[in-house]
């Protein structure tokens, strides 16, 4: 039995595309329409501009890859120097920052050969394509930079970059400074003059808290920042900038990028306690000062502490005065005390806003009146025992009356005297035994001329008791009777 077929058969699942039959040493047939290749990238990115696939069917022999040429010769190895540095990166923690990169760059590329701008950028620009998340902004800063100077050279159909051209760019890069710390100062900038301790210490708070390895960097923005403005800066700018110097320095000397928590915390501490520097050093000058504080010493260490104009006169200034008047209070005479009480109340009337030039002069005028010495010569004299150490001798009370009331004014045996007499009721202990004859001398002739109604001692008598005077503590003489 014949069995028949039939003239319809199924068709296949697929179809395989019909591929023509070649012979060996024959190319393909170029199709009608190929698929659109890619734009060429522009500028310079990771990996050169080699291609991505080096080999591809071409038929030499039958189906054999044969590589294909580079295009240009664009394409180069990735450099060995180059790629130590960024091992060496890898191998730090933390953020990379300006600095350490930039470092890395110049000796990555300093072989000089030739390859500044191929291989050893290619390295660089890989690496940094993969660690982004370490690179500070400050870093990808000097990246920039470098791609620019390989772009240039690349333009111009350079592997390299030229030595000049090498020397500009390590030059750019080393000014690639703290931006944190830029902006920081550029508040500082926007500030009325003079620049207080609290402002600067806020600038640094904002310019340096971030853990960027950039701490060299910041204290340089700063220091320099600090030069080219010396004239706006008060003496506690000056003195916090100090402070920091000093934490960063100890910071960098021990191969820290960045201050330590511990440190930051106690860099903070201690710009809390920079009080004004300009009360500080008025009020030092009455620590130097012997015995009780008079009403004219506490106003001349108000005109010196306060008048400097930094906007602290209601606020850091007069707290230091306080605080050094609670410490002192058995110094202070009651003209001391109505001075300061006349600060205080003129500061707490200006309030925050702090006391104007008109203000303030108004209140010195006004303390002005609290005088524990009337005689402006004898006070003087007199100030020059309070900066005299130890015991005050004859010869040193007989000198401060000399030049106290010796001015012919008329009043050795009036306010003169009085004021002498204040002196010693609160300095009395300091006087020595001859000092304390000398006093006796001086009210001898004093209280003879007011039994008089005179206020001065005449110049005779007061030349004789200035005599007599220098010889207490000299031993005496006995009379001698030669014998004939």
């Amino acid at each position: 039995m014949t069995t028949r077929l039939s003239a319809h058969l199924a068709a296949p699942a697929c179809h395989l595309p019909k591929t023509p039959v070649l012979k060996c040493g024959t190319l393909p047939t170029k199709p009608a329409t190929e698929p659109a290749s890619p734009p060429p990238q522009q500028g310079i990115v990771a990996g050169g501009c080699h291609r991505p696939d080096d080999f591809t069917p071409f038929p030499g022999r039958c189906g054999t890859p044969v590589p294909l040429p580079k295009p240009g010769g664009c394409w180069q190895p990735l450099d060995l120097g180059a790629l130590m540095e960024v091992n060496k990166l890898d191998q730090t923690k933390g953020p990379i920052g300006a600095e350490q990169l930039t470092e890395a760059i110049k000796n990555g590329t300093a072989d000089l050969d030739g390859q500044a701008a191929s291989g050893e950028f290619r390295a660089f620009s890989e690496w940094a394509q993969k660690n982004g998340n370490r690179l500070t902004p400050e870093a990808k800063q000097v990246m920039d930079i470098y791609a620019k100077y390989a772009a240039q050279a690349k333009a111009s159909g350079q592997t390299g970059i030229s030595q000049a051209e090498h020397a500009k760019m390590l030059a750019e890069m080393s000014k690639v400074g703290d931006l944190g710390a830029k902006q920081a100062l550029a508040g500082l900038d926007k500030l009325p003059t003079p620049i207080s301790g609290r402002d600067m210490a806020r600038a640094i708070e904002r310019g340096a808290r971030d853990t960027d390895g950039q701490t060299k960097a910041e204290v340089a923005a700063f220091k320099d920042w600090a030069a080219k403005n010396g004239a706006k800066l008060s003496p506690e700018a000056k003195e916090v900038l100090g402070i920091f110097e000093k934490h960063a320095g100890k910071a960098t000397a021990d191969g820290d990028k960045d201050l330590s928590r511990s440190e930051w915390q106690k860099m903070l501490k201690e710009f809390s306690c920079v009080g004004d520097v300009s009360a500080k050093k008025a009020l030092a000058k009455l620590d130097k000062e012997n015995g009780p504080v008079s009403g004219e010493d506490m106003l001349q260490a108000i005109r010196e502490g306060v008048s400097d104009n930094d906007g602290n006169a209601t606020g850091s200034e007069l707290r230091e005065f306080q605080n050094w008047a609670r410490e002192n209070k058995d110094r202070l005479t009651p003209e001391a005390r109505k001075v300061l009480a006349t600060y205080e109340k003129h500061a707490k009337a200006a309030g925050a806003s702090g006391l104007t030039q008109q203000k303030f002069d108004a209140m010195l005028k006004e303390a002005g009146q609290f005088k524990t010495f009337r005689d402006n010569s004898m006070r003087n004299a007199l100030e020059k025992l309070d900066d005299k150490n130890g015991c005050i001798s004859g010869k040193d009370l007989t000198e401060a009356i000399r030049k106290g009331a010796g001015d012919h004014d008329g009043q050795a045996a009036g306010v003169e005297f009085a004021d002498l007499q204040k002196w010693v009721r609160q300095n009395y202990s300091r006087l020595g035994p001859d000092a304390r004859k000398v006093l006796d001398v001086y009210e001898k002739y004093a209280t003879r001329a007011m039994s008089r109604g005179q206020t001065g001692i005449n110049n005779s008598d007061f030349q004789r008791m200035l005599r007599e005077m220098s010889q207490v503590g000299e031993p005496l003489r006995r009379p001698t009777f030669l014998m004939g």
